[in-house]
């Protein structure tokens, strides 16, 4: 099952041995508005129904993702469904819905991750554990291959609300905002200044 053990944030915290703190992680967002391929993506999505998470990740998740990718595609590749694998033995291990390398297109994910995205039908709070999780994985796979980075930024969502995370020294930020759809041009905007951030 590996990350979908860490059912809760609270699980999550103590299994890891992290401690949580609420921040304004983003005070000044510079808004970017979607193109039309994303918008009019987004409108064909709601001709099926969002029933779960995948139906969440394909139409919803996924597009805005590719959004990003295709603004930062000579320094990132976007990763969905790949496997995770640090430790077993403490559910470190497994699928992660998405992530972002900060490397060019490569088909073989490499270090260092720099961001999750792990989607969760309308339980935030399983999510933010799971993330939390992973971001953790994250953060150990990059220093095991080389590339340590300081900080690993997450984001759960349920299709409809983004909480975003960092993962700092031990600690966990967790954003005192959470994002909807409609504040799409703001998701977009954070997005574009965490990935700058390592640019």
């Amino acid at each position: 099952m590996g990350y979908s053990n860490f059912k809760t944030l609270k699980q999550a915290l103590k299994r890891l041995e992290i401690e949580e703190m609420s921040a304004n992680l983003f005070v000044n967002i510079e808004s970017v508005e979607a193109s039309e391929w994303l918008l009019t993506s987004l409108e064909i999505a709601k001709k099926a129904p969002l029933t779960n998470e995948k139906s969440k990740s394909e139409r919803i998740i996924s597009p805005i993702l590719m959004e990003i990718l295709m603004a930062y595609q000579a320094h990132i590749t976007l990763y969905s469904g790949e496997d995770l694998y640090i430790d077993d033995k403490k559910d470190l291990s497994g699928a992660c819905d998405f992530f972002i390398a900060k490397h060019p297109f490569k088909n073989v994910m490499q270090a260092p991750i720099i961001t999750l995205v792990e989607a969760k039908d309308e339980d935030m709070d399983y999510g933010q554990g799971q993330c939390l999780a992973q971001m953790y994985a994250a953060k150990v796979f990059n220093e095991q291959e080389g590339h340590p980075q300081e900080m690993i930024y997450g984001c759960a969502v349920t299709g409809g609300e983004w909480k975003f995370m960092k993962l700092l020294h031990g600690q966990v930020f967790i954003d005192l905002n959470t994002y909807y759809l409609t504040d799409l041009s703001k998701i977009i905007g954070i997005f574009h200044q965490i990935i700058k951030l390592y640019l």
